[in-house]
This record gives C-alpha cells, structure tokens and sequence, in this order.
C-alpha cells in the first residue's frame, strides 16, 4: 500500500511540474487518502468542475488549487496550509477541502449546490443525491506516449451512462473526446 501511494503521488507530481491537469485515476488516489466512499467520488465531481482537476486553478476571488479553497481558510480552517501558495499542492488542497466540507458541508461549493453533480458518474461511479434525464453512449479511446509516469501509452475504448470504463489500460468519460494523461489512463474533458 505505501509504495502504491509513494507512486500516485509521485505521479500526480510529474502532472503538476508539467502543468497539466490529473487524470481520473490520479484524482480517485489522491480523494481516497482524505475521503471515502460516495463522499470521495462527490468530492471528485466538485474538484471537476471547480478546477477541472488543475492544481494551478486560480480565481481572481482567491480561490486555489483544485477544490478552489479561499486563501482566508489558510491557517484558520486550515491548519495544514500557513500561506496561500501552499494552496497549489494537491495534498494540502485536499486537507483544506476536508477540512471546509466538515464545517460546512457540501454547499460550501457553488458547484455542489448548483446540483452539477447529481449523477454525476466520470470516473465510473455515481455522485450526488439524484439523477435526472438520460445519457447516451459515449465511445472513445486514450492514447499518448512520454516518458515517466504522468502518461503511458494506453488504448481502449469505453461505453456506458455517461461514464466510461477500459478493456484496456486507459479510460473516457464523458461525450467528446479523450486524451491519455497520468498513470497510463486517458481522462475525457467533454462532458455530460
């Protein structure tokens, strides 16, 4: 289990310092050390939509990182952050989220109690309270190729509600297309 975590992290660093957003995969490592059960997958479909799962997500109004966590909470709610900037690190942005989320609940995002996230089901399982309307089938594949382990070569294809799960090594969601990125698993940025 330690040396699964060393590398999630390690790959969710190789993303940052490449500037690019976390896959599904990544997001669902790292929400799984701070959250568990529908309350990780929530709390996934809130960092979506919030920062599109960018961690250098920054809003004119303050908010940081990906659950966009207001600079105030930093040393107040949030022992875990002491300046703004550490709001940048996926760890301590989740610990901030977790920390907001235990007083005051989900509707302290917009996105939340926007009800974005009812049914919500991108990384392959559901989120929110209900779901409304019907999706259609959605296919694609991932691929891409560099070196470490922010992305690998992968290929598959997908169908389901909305949600998309591999015979391969890679991943999509959503109706649109997807991109391999982290770990080997294509993340989609379309959406339902």
């Amino acid at each position: 289990m330690f040396f699964k975590s060393v590398a999630a992290l390690m790959a969710v660093a190789v993303a940052i310092a490449n500037g690019q957003a976390l896959s599904c995969s990544q997001m669902q490592s790292l929400a799984g050390q701070y959250f568990s059960g529908s309350t990780a997958t929530n709390m996934i479909c809130i960092s979506y939509y919030e920062s599109s799962w960018n961690p250098q997500a920054y809003n004119p109004s303050s908010a940081s990182g990906l659950w966009q966590i207001l600079t105030e909470h930093c040393g107040e709610l949030c022992t875990a952050c002491s300046t703004p900037s550490d709001l940048f690190n996926p760890d301590i942005n989740a610990q901030c989220a977790l920390a907001v989320l235990n007083a005051q609940g989900y509707d302290a995002w917009t996105t939340w109690s926007n009800g974005d996230c009812n049914g919500w089901s991108q990384c392959g399982s559901s989120s929110g309270t209900s779901s409304s309307g019907s999706s259609s089938s959605s296919s694609g594949s991932s691929s891409g190729s560099s070196s470490g382990s922010s992305s690998g070569s992968s290929s598959g294809s997908s169908s389901g509600s909305g949600s998309g799960s591999s015979s391969g090594s890679g991943s999509s969601s959503g109706s649109g297309s997807s991109s391999g990125s982290g770990s080997g698993s294509g993340s989609g940025s379309g959406s339902n």
